[in-house]
């Protein structure tokens, strides 16, 4: 994106070293993932972003609807949808129940 911190080797071995190989294979690839995107987005709230974006960014977290955003905002909020996405799939294979809703409404937006 052109800002902030590169952590990508950082974040999959941090996890990576915490786990059992080749079990949670699929674990590790998505908490690395996951810590990527805190990354940027922690580097675009405190260094990158003006206040219109930030506001609108987090407005579109709140109500799970990415109309309007553009630039860093927009790909930010793409890059968590997808995640939650991929982990609320991963879920309804193992287990068959749909969790995405419930991954939406994590945190401190929900």
């Amino acid at each position: 994106m052109g800002f902030g911190r590169e952590k990508t080797a950082y974040c999959y071995f941090a996890i990576a070293s915490s786990t059992c190989l080749p079990l949670d294979s699929t674990v590790r690839i998505l908490v690395a993932k996951s810590s990527i995107l805190v990354t940027v987005a922690d580097d675009l709230y405190d260094m990158e972003g003006s206040l219109d974006e930030l506001h609108a960014l987090t407005q579109a977290v709140q109500r799970w609807d990415g109309k309007g955003l553009s630039g860093h905002g927009d790909n930010i909020f793409r890059a968590l949808d997808d995640i939650v996405s991929e982990i609320a799939e991963n879920h309804v294979q193992q287990y068959g129940i749909d969790i995405t809703e419930n991954l939406r409404d994590l945190g401190p937006f929900g």
